[in-house]
């Protein structure tokens, strides 16, 4: 599917007739679905009327809500204690004086830290009482005082939140051990497949490297007039997706498995493993991007699998899996890039969409197409499981990342449209692309 700067709207109606044609192409059904005006309301079933760096750990896995595509997590990152600006230590007391001599008057203390002994005593005198010491200086630097200040979800010294994941919320501070520990709740989601553990979705860390391989051959944005602040968050944004992407490249990989398992054609297998690379490439775009917005070369520490990767044979359960990673999903995230790209007004973040919203309409079409023949082939226990798939991942809202401090312009400028830009995106295409391909999907 390649269309020439497309908008959104011509976007969508090219990736709902792809999709039928390749559903009715796999499935040989009778059926052809209109299409469905966009709005507001979503369709579920078919015609029968089914339903349709630092601070956190890094090996953490967090639950997948519905619809796969997006999940929430919690925890409690931290960041070092300092002294307020100007508050030196006190220093200590003075020493006490020393005591007198016989029959002469006592020396004087000494000045700062201890004090200075008595003077030799005259004959026959009472002894005098020591000086009193002085007070001691104050010491360089300062002892941490008062509340934990409040962490800004978008300062550039905040430590991010787990890969994929962007702070909902953020807590009081609270001291520990030397630190200010603040409970966060973070949304997760993005573009591309998730990579999952059981039913719980993982992503590598990023990492610094002076030089970073990953992306370090794409082109740069223009930053020179973003401010710190919208740098930052175009850097968390870009470097969430690439976290995603890069976990993609395992997810396709091991779908390829899956495939195998359950003797799926050949063009299904080769189309998974074309997926994967595509994959690499996404992530290279997406950390060279981030990067630029950085300041710095990022990208992916190696990945924690945690042990042995999970290969099921299950049909019902791979279908449920690709209706809501890729059907639903890769669907969602071609039609997003599409908008993000309609928004998108500098040169290499519109070169890296274009190449993301055509690769993720293939990856949509894989999908569809491996859950038609999932059905000719599996019969009514796959049916009645992408039924449910269909419907418990349409009924999922979408993600709502907190808004950042940074112009809605620029970011839009580079391709982070805002929170209602994206939202009315997903109810297009639930209406114009995914509704009538379900239907065609569900008609026989």
């Amino acid at each position: 599917m390649t269309i020439a700067h497309p908008s959104p709207a011509r976007f969508r109606s090219a990736l709902a007739h792809h999709l039928t044609r390749a559903i009715l192409a796999t499935t040989t059904l009778g059926a052809v679905a209109a299409g469905v005006a966009c709005s507001g309301e979503v369709i579920h079933g078919g015609p029968s009327g089914e339903g349709g760096q630092g601070g956190y750990d890094p090996e953490v896995v967090t639950s997948v809500q519905v619809g796969g595509v997006s999940w929430t997590e919690e925890g409690t990152v931290c960041v070092a204690m300092t002294p307020q600006e100007g508050d030196g230590g006190r220093g200590g007391s003075g020493g006490a004086g020393g005591s007198g001599g016989a029959g002469g008057s006592g020396g004087a203390g000494g000045s700062g830290g201890a004090g200075g002994s008595g003077g030799a005593g005259g004959s026959g005198g009472a002894g005098g009482a020591g000086g009193a010491g002085g007070p001691g200086a104050g010491g360089s630097g300062g002892v941490f005082a008062g509340a934990c200040p409040e962490l800004d979800a978008y300062a550039p010294n905040t430590p991010r939140p787990p890969g994929g994941c962007w702070y909902s919320s953020l807590g009081a501070g609270v001291a520990r051990s030397g630190q200010c520990c603040y409970e966060f709740t973070a949304t997760c989601g993005g573009s591309g497949r998730p990579f999952l553990v059981g039913e719980r979705a993982r992503t590598a860390r990023a990492q610094r490297r002076a030089a970073g391989a990953w992306g370090s051959a794409v082109a740069r944005p223009d930053v020179a007039p973003l401010t710190p602040t919208t740098r930052a968050a175009l850097a968390e944004a870009w470097l969430r997706d690439a976290l995603l992407e890069h976990a993609s490249v395992a997810s396709f990989s091991r779908f390829a498995l899956e495939l195998m398992a359950v003797g799926a054609p050949a063009e299904l297998l080769d189309a998974a493993h074309e997926a994967a690379r595509d994959e690499v490439r996404h992530a290279a775009l997406c950390f060279g991007l981030a990067s630029a917005y950085a300041g710095a070369a990022l990208e992916p520490a190696p990945f924690a699998f945690g042990g042995a990767v999970e290969v099921t044979s299950d049909l019902p359960v791979l279908a449920a899996r690709a209706v809501h990673e890729g059907c639903v999903g890769e669907t969602l995230a071609a039609v997003q890039a599409s908008e993000q790209l309609a928004h998108a007004t500098d040169a290499a973040v519109r070169s890296a969409l274009a190449a993301i919203a055509e690769d993720e309409a293939r990856h949509a079409e894989l999908a569809w197409r491996f859950v038609a023949w999932a059905l000719q082939t599996g019969g009514d226990a796959v049916r009645r499981a992408v039924s449910a798939a269909f419907e418990e991942a349409l009924a999922a809202p979408p993600p709502a990342a907190a808004a950042p401090d940074a112009p809605a312009a620029a970011l839009a400028a580079h391709g982070r449209p805002d929170d209602a830009v994206l939202a009315a995106a997903r109810r297009c295409a639930i209406a114009d692309v995914i509704s009538p391909a379900l239907g065609a999907l569900l008609a026989a």
